[in-house]
């Protein structure tokens, strides 16, 4: 498939732009989350060779790898995806503090020894470099490139550049990993994580984004609702028992009280 459909690529910042030149050929670590769509995206309209690397395991979503791929193949990027069981490496299936550290780290070597002799870029960007990241530590150890991050781009950068070159859902919220639902010390198992992806799913096509399903040990599971949602009226609330309930959460707490990001780490 060819990009002629796309933007010209003058659209996109010079930074940007000089860095993807020097690799016309590279591997991006496409997770499906806005800022691995967007690297992809510039980079197909630069007119680089995208091979779109997707870690598949216990940990990722099922409906998320296949909306990766479709969205990848579309345009013409090559999919391909890795599997990784993180619930075998000892950090995180104890619930460590450290777990995604670890969990970057096992993901980026697989990663790499897939991508080779592709350079490895990753959706990392201006904003990531100065919050709580700490799977950063990890990119930086493996000499992963990170384009977004090194042009300067902050979050809300991409969603501007990511609207003014067409890209799809601009305003796609973060959908991080399955594990970071699970407070620390409480160690993971396959199953759970299946449940609050099914639940999740449920959720989202009831037309929910801004959220977070969350578990902790001796405490109900709680339901987080982020600013976007911070006004559902209390039937709307009542509404979503039933999906919950469906996949083993119908107690859940539901609450609105701020950003839904890195709430185990306040």
């Amino acid at each position: 498939m060819t990009n002629t459909a796309l933007p010209r690529p003058n659209t996109l910042p010079p930074a940007l732009l000089h860095l993807l030149a020097t690799m016309p050929d590279l591997a991006v670590a496409l997770s499906g989350g806005l800022d691995s769509r967007f690297l992809t995206h510039a980079a197909l309209l630069a007119g680089c060779r995208v091979t779109a690397l997707h870690i598949t395991g216990p940990h990722m979503p099922p409906r998320e790898t296949e909306e990766a791929r479709r969205w990848a193949t579309a345009r013409g990027a090559t999919f391909v995806t890795v599997p990784l069981d993180p619930l075998t490496i000892p950090a995180i299936a104890a619930g460590h503090r450290d777990r995604c550290y670890h969990c970057k780290h096992a993901a980026f070597t697989a990663l790499l020894a897939k991508a080779t002799p592709l350079p490895l870029c990753d959706g990392t960007n201006a904003d990531d470099l100065t919050a709580h990241r700490p799977g950063l530590r990890a990119l930086r150890e493996l000499a992963v490139r990170s384009p977004l991050a090194e042009a300067g781009l902050s979050k809300a950068d991409i969603r501007a550049l990511a609207a003014r070159t067409g890209m799809d859902r601009p305003d796609q919220a973060a959908r991080p990993c399955l594990l970071t639902r699970l407070a620390y010390g409480m160690p993971p198992d396959a199953a759970t994580l299946a449940r609050l992806a099914a639940a999740e799913n449920a959720l989202e096509d009831l037309g929910l984004w801004d959220f977070r399903l969350r578990l902790a040990p001796n405490a109900p599971p709680r339901l987080q609702l982020g600013p976007a949602h911070a006004a559902l009226s209390p039937a709307r609330r009542d509404a979503l028992r039933p999906a919950l309930a469906r996949h083993g959460f119908g107690d859940a707490a539901i609450d609105a009280d701020g950003p839904v990001s890195g709430y185990f780490d306040r």
